[in-house]
Formats: structure tokens, C-alpha cells, sequence
């Protein structure tokens, strides 16, 4: 009995020794930003210009980012005119339309090595390639997994702080997933961004 209980406690170890290896380590190429100020709850980061693939998927939140993930993965796994394959990145973008909460854009992050000429052209007609400014997001961080009512409920406390802050939104809220769902629920990584104006200039 004694035997059993040390080898499912060195198994246990070790399962939660991967996990934290594997949150710490997977999607290392992450966007650039520099924080511009810390508030209650959250802080205004300014992002560099960056690259995404994109596509639309019909669904919510949670079953949505499962499907355009497919979809969006094959292209970085070589399934692309030049079947080059594009290092993983994070976070995985989920945003969903106020207006039609089935309507969602997922989208990946492009290494910064590569420039909207150089990327290889999607075979899916689905994925589009779109270069962004940079731009200023106020930032909400929170942990366990993001289901689709406690996404709601996210989205309405960060709301509330930017309200209590008089802060404008200038976008939509959008879901960023740092790690895939097999990951320990307080392990994971996930944040909310808002655009919004620069510091001072509200």
C-alpha cells in the first residue's frame, strides 16, 4: 500500500511539474508591449505593430476558438502555398461581435522575424493576413478557464473598472488564451483587452 501511494505521488509530481513547464514554456513568441500605467485591477500597455492570420467561425466563445484554432493551425503547420511551417506563438485572439454573440474572429499572432511579404499565403480561403499598428489596450488578467458564462462575468467586471477609471473603450472586449485547455485550470493565462486612448488623453 505504502509502494502504491509513492508512486502515484512521484506520478503526481511529475504531472504537475509538466504542466508548469509546459505553461511556462509553450507560445514563448509573444506580442511586444510596454506597460504604461498600473491600475486597480488591471494596466494600459501599448503593443507594437503586429501581424495576425484571422479567420471568422460561427459559434460562442468556447466552441468557436476550438474550431478556428483547426483552422488557423493548419495554415502554421505548413498548410500554405509555400507549405513553410510557422513557429506556434500566443495568445490565441478570440474576439466576438456585440451585436451576434454566435459571430467570432480568432486569430494568431505572426512571429516577428516574418513581415506581411514574406509570410506564406494561406490555401484557406478563410484565413486572412491583416497588419496592425500598434495600439494602446487597457488589460484585464485572470485565471481558470474562460467558459462562456464566466467569460460574461469577466467582461462585466472589467467594464465596471473602466467605468469607475472614466475610461472610453475605442474597440470591442477581446479574449486573449494564453495555453491550451489540458492545462491546470490555475495555471492558465488568460486576459482581456479593450483599445483604448492613450493615458491622459481620455
Amino acid at each position: 500500500m505504502k509502494a502504491l501511494i509513492t508512486i502515484l505521488s512521484i506520478l503526481a509530481i511529475g504531472f504537475i511539474g509538466w504542466q508548469l513547464w509546459f505553461a511556462l514554456l509553450i507560445g514563448i513568441k509573444k506580442p511586444g508591449y510596454k506597460v504604461l500605467q498600473k491600475k486597480e485591477g488591471y494596466e494600459i500597455r501599448k503593443y507594437d505593430p503586429y501581424i495576425i492570420a484571422q479567420t471568422e467561425v460561427v459559434g460562442t466563445p468556447e466552441t468557436g476558438t476550438n474550431e478556428g484554432f483547426k483552422i488557423l493551425a493548419s495554415y502554421i503547420f505548413g498548410k500554405n502555398r509555400e507549405k513553410i511551417k510557422i513557429p506556434m506563438t500566443s495568445p490565441v485572439l478570440i474576439e466576438t461581435d456585440d451585436d451576434d454573440q454566435n459571430e467570432q474572429e480568432i486569430s494568431f499572432f505572426m512571429p516577428h522575424n516574418y513581415t506581411i511579404k514574406t509570410l506564406p499565403k494561406p490555401e484557406d480561403e478563410r484565413i486572412k493576413i491583416k497588419e496592425k499598428k500598434g495600439k494602446i489596450f487597457a488589460v484585464y488578467r485572470f485565471s481558470l478557464y474562460p467558459s462562456d458564462k464566466r467569460l460574461e462575468r469577466k467582461k462585466e467586471k472589467f467594464k465596471a473598472m473602466l467605468k469607475r477609471d472614466n475610461i472610453k473603450p475605442k474597440s470591442e472586449i477581446i479574449l486573449a488564451r494564453y495555453n491550451p485547455p489540458f492545462i491546470l485550470p490555475f495555471l492558465m493565462r488568460n486576459e482581456l483587452l479593450v483599445e483604448v486612448k492613450k493615458p491622459g488623453k481620455q
